[in-house]
């Protein structure tokens, strides 16, 4: 089976709204929703997020790009994440226009709780720290292992890379047949 990755920051049509650093009360625990780990209740009941002044779009597209690295989609392809039954949060938001107004309430991040080893180390390019063996310090191009997939589920995170969120085929055409805006996808490279 063919995995994706998901492009969480397209900016390819500039009248797309783009949102800076995080939803309004969370910036002590963003690192929660980028890396995989519960927010719980140190997400805010009555979150609110506003479009970014440098990027002067004000069309809501199905995918938010954003500079938090977060999957920040509309409802109807939330539902269709959910429909996967992985372990997630969909941590809904109101979404502010650039005046501060409301914009819309159908937008939600999705945190995918925790991650999956499948990596193919030796085929991979990944630098590793200097300083601590073994540790990695960055995934340049990750490359799955096949092997390693058999069980993997329909929507995760990467072990080794938790900001990357890997999509299977069969997500990936449920996707599609939403037609949704602002959605690039890119294949894995599998060994």
């Amino acid at each position: 089976m063919d995995y994706f990755s998901i492009n969480k920051s397209p900016t390819v049509d500039m009248g797309y709204c783009i949102l800076d650093d995080e939803p309004e009360g969370t910036n002590m625990y963003t690192h929660r929703m980028g890396k995989g780990y519960p927010m719980g209740d140190k997400y805010p009941a009555n979150a609110e997020w506003q479009m970014s002044d440098e990027f002067p779009g004000l069309k809501l597209p199905s995918l938010i790009a954003n500079t938090g690295a977060f999957l920040v989609v509309e409802r109807k392809l939330k539902e269709v994440f959910e429909g996967t039954g992985v372990p997630m949060e969909c941590l809904h938001f109101t979404l502010l226009d650039h005046k501060g107004r409301e914009a819309s309430r159908d937008y939600f991040i999705i945190n995918p709780l925790g991650t999956v080893d499948c990596l193919h180390l030796e085929k991979s390019e990944i630098r590793y720290s200097k300083e601590v063996p073994g540790e990695i310090v960055r995934v340049r191009k990750p490359v799955l292992d096949s092997n390693k997939l058999r069980s993997a589920p329909d929507f995760f995170r990467i072990q080794e890379d938790p900001y990357v969120y890997v999509l299977s085929h069969k997500l990936v055409d449920e996707l599609r047949q939403l037609n949704p805006t602002n959605v690039y996808l890119t294949k894995f490279e599998q060994a």
